[in-house]
């Protein structure tokens, strides 16, 4: 092959142009030059873990232009490439070339800013040597023996270096309670694997002066800078790899802070920081389940509700095909940004986001880009979540995360066990998904993403809960899977119900007990079930680690009212007397819902989400249900029924032991009328909609002279009556009496598909009686 060389500025911004013109010819004795283009001669065979030496005898003939110019290159499968040059040109004859591609070497980074270290050396694939010159001439020159040979680098003590300690004065750090405090160092020697805790390990412990002490790991982190390319953003490295460590204190005081490292094979290094003085009211932002009413969460003893939409990822295809949207295109973070805007500015205050391999997830497929594979982390979706979380707290967006879908581990459903790292077919060690559940190396990995995931997030506010899986049912160790495990090869083909949910429980047991353990800030954990409120396994769902629980309330998606609608089902989740889930005193969180799997009639889906959030309010779930199809909410406007439900419940309170949910009745024309309340001593929260059109949608007539009956329950005396308009959340009309006592019956005022009211003791006329 012949091709031509250019100069070394031409080359540079060949790279920058993505290697376009960059033509690869075989490592052959021979090879033959043409400018102006560079020639890119590769080594064959595989490269030394780690550190290694290129070495090849090159022969130059006396025509050859004098300022011919050679350097090594190193690059991973992706292309990241990492150059060295020869600091002199080649000269006629025999020329020795011995060029050290180690960390801690000049290596220049091609086309990104980023920097040669030992874990990015773990990850080549590819090296070899460029030759250019500026003169348009064409020769043939020998390239022999090009080898790579491993490079030792030499022992050297274990010690952290490069610490940088923000908000040093007078020799000690001063911080403000609640706040972020993050620092950054370097080990030495830097771990191939900066994942793998077994390699090296980084905690802090912060002691407050009361004696309290909170630990927190430190994790591996390169710097990246994220670029709106205006079709996408891109996630670019622009510095190091380094070890972080995030914590934001929760009190004023003093606190002591010390370093534990530990390097295998290595005694473990303790240092001591300076003194940290935080300064402020004590702060915890975290959302917890509420310490006196475990069925509702709260935010620093306040109650709190979630209110939003299931964001799982910036776009969705199903939703393209089904409902007729547009893909919006992939700008990571900027499109979540903007999300989160109009969300919050309807009136919701949380949302859930998965960790997928096409959205966020941190560990996939090598071949897949940005991913290392098998127990290495993807860079640019952890600067990602990191902004994504940013931008979820700048607008009062708490994030459900979901750290695995059920896809991953799937024969199935979703089918992505093709794709999966620790798949035997792509390199890992297990034949089937089943495996994800019970191998000790595969459990090993899922304890070290977790400790990562906590590490680098555990410390955020927006973060609302961890969640393990979704739609675990549908996984491979799922009931749904039962068929198929015995279908499957190996291991699964013999696995009973009885062992499937034993070990169901076993992994969600340890992996519950693990984040509790590893949390300083105590998010709530979860995990989910496809289907509705009959699929969780009750084994699970009682377990004490699993703190609330998440549910599908999708149905048959039929646009034809059957009796039986979507505010039955989210009734029954909890209500059912046989199997509603209010039994395990918990809260409860609708996290997919929308006709069915597959969508339904536009009418339909805004009827649903209308009606959704006050039937859940009414039966006592722990939040408004989250529907899938976010892009048919956003590019509808259908943001109405977010601050419809946020305004009725803003002055509200639902906890209580002695709350409870009611069955109420109403009667008039084009019924049956759906009417539910939540009810607490001297008040009462309620709900009337036409049951019809929560299973048709579209009817657009007013309801006039509606009886609504509240039975016997109301004792004798004054009364008032507040009406709500259910469709945009403001109140309508105040209506006082005298009740006499039994059957309390009032009639509604004129409305469209529903109303809502609150009912309290006229002696009582405060916001809210408690």
């Amino acid at each position: 092959m012949t091709v031509q060389v250019p100069s070394r500025m031409s080359f540079i911004r060949l790279l920058l142009l993505g290697f376009v013109l960059l033509p690869l010819v075989a490592a052959t004795p021979e090879v033959r030059l043409q400018s102006p283009l560079t020639t890119v001669v590769p080594h064959q065979g595989d490269l030394p873990t780690g550190a290694f030496t290129l070495r090849a005898v090159i022969q130059v003939p006396d025509d050859a232009p004098s300022d011919l110019g050679v350097g090594a290159f190193v690059a991973d499968r992706h292309g990241r490439w990492f150059q060295r040059l020869h600091p002199t040109p080649l000269h006629p004859g025999a020329n020795v070339l011995a060029l050290t591609m180690a960390p801690g070497e000049p290596l220049m980074a091609q086309p990104h800013p980023g920097t040669w270290s030992p874990d990015l050396a773990a990850l080549a694939t590819q090296a070899g040597l460029f030759f250019w010159s500026s003169s348009a001439v064409q020769v043939s020159i020998g390239v022999e023996q090009l080898v790579a040979e491993a490079y030792a680098l030499a022992d050297a003590a274990p010690c952290l270096t490069d610490l940088e300690l923000p908000n040093m004065y007078a020799g000690m750090i001063r911080v403000a309670t609640g706040a972020r405090y993050e620092f950054a160092l370097t080990p030495q020697p830097f771990p191939a694997n900066p994942y793998d805790p077994a390699a090296f390990s980084l905690d802090a412990v912060f002691t407050h002066e009361d004696g309290h002490s909170m630990r927190v790991a430190g994790f591996a982190s390169e710097a990246m800078a994220l670029r709106d390319r205006g079709d996408r953003e891109l996630a670019e490295p622009c510095g190091a790899s380094r070890f972080l460590v995030r914590w934001r204190p929760p009190r004023p005081g003093t606190w002591h802070a010390r370093l534990e490292a530990s390097w295998l094979a290595a005694e473990p290094l303790v240092v001591d920081l300076p003194r940290i003085v935080a300064t402020g009211p004590a702060s915890d932002d975290a959302v917890r389940i509420d310490a006196g009413d475990a069925r509702f969460f709260s935010r620093a003893g306040r109650w709190f509700w979630p209110i939003g939409m299931n964001l799982h990822s910036t776009f969705d295809v199903r939703s393209r095909d089904r409902l007729g949207t547009v893909l919006t295109p992939e700008r990571g973070t900027l499109a979540y940004a903007d999300r989160f805007r109009r969300l919050a500015a309807a009136g919701g205050n949380a949302t859930e986001i998965w960790m997928a391999s096409w959205n966020l997830a941190l560990e996939w497929n090598a071949e897949w880009p940005g991913y290392a594979g098998m127990g290495r982390y993807h860079q640019g979706h952890a600067a990602q979540l990191d902004a994504v979380l940013d931008a979820a707290q700048a607008n009062g967006i708490h994030v459900n995360l979901v750290i695995n879908n059920h896809g991953q581990a799937s024969p199935n459903a979703d089918r992505e066990w093709k794709d999966h790292p620790w798949n035997r077919d792509n390199g890992g060690p297990l034949s089937e998904p089943y495996h994800l559940f019970t191998d000790p190396r595969a459990l090993a990995g899922q304890a070290q993403l977790r400790r990562y995931l906590v590490a680098r997030y555990g410390d955020h506010p927006a973060i609302l809960g961890w969640k393990l899986w979704s739609e675990v049912n549908l996984t491979a160790v799922g009931d749904s899977q039962r068929r198929g495990l015995r279908e499957n090869r190996g291991l699964a083909s013999a696995v009973t119900p009885a062992e499937r949910l034993a070990t169901l429980v076993r992994w969600h047991e340890t992996a519950a007990a693990h984040l509790h353990a590893i949390d300083a800030y105590g998010h709530p954990v979860t995990t989910h079930w496809s289907g509705d409120y009959r699929k969780p396994d009750p084994e699970v769902c009682a377990l004490p680690g699993i703190d609330y629980l998440c549910i599908d309330a999708y149905h048959g998606g039929q646009s034809t009212y059957s009796g039986a609608t979507l505010i039955d089902l989210l009734w029954n989740g909890m209500e059912d007397p046989r199997r509603g889930l209010a039994r395990f005193k918990k809260p409860l969180l609708v996290t997919e819902f929308g006709g069915s799997s597959g969508g339904t009639s536009t009418a339909l889906l805004a009827a649903e989400l209308a009606s959704a959030p006050w039937a859940a309010a009414m039966a006592g779930n722990a939040g408004m249900p989250f529907m899938w199809w976010f892009e048919w909410i956003d590019q509808n406007d259908q943001w109405q029924p977010f601050g419809a439900i946020a305004r009725f419940l803003a002055s509200e309170d639902l906890r209580g032991s002695d709350a409870r949910a009611a069955v109420l009745s109403a009667t008039g024309e084009r019924g049956p009328w759906w009417v539910r309340a939540w009810v607490r001593p001297g008040r009462m929260l309620g709900y009337v909609v036409n049951h019809p059109w929560t299973g048709e949608g579209g009817d657009r007539e007013l309801h006039r002279d509606i009886l609504v009956r509240i039975g016997s329950q109301v004792a004798p005396g004054p009364c008032r009556i507040e009406w709500w308009d259910a469709n945009h959340g403001m109140p309508i009309g105040v209506h006082e009496l005298v009740h006499p006592g039994g059957a309390l019956v009032f009639t509604a005022p004129p409305f469209l598909h529903h109303i809502a009211f609150k009912l309290e003791r006229a002696t009582a006329l405060r916001p809210n009686l408690r």
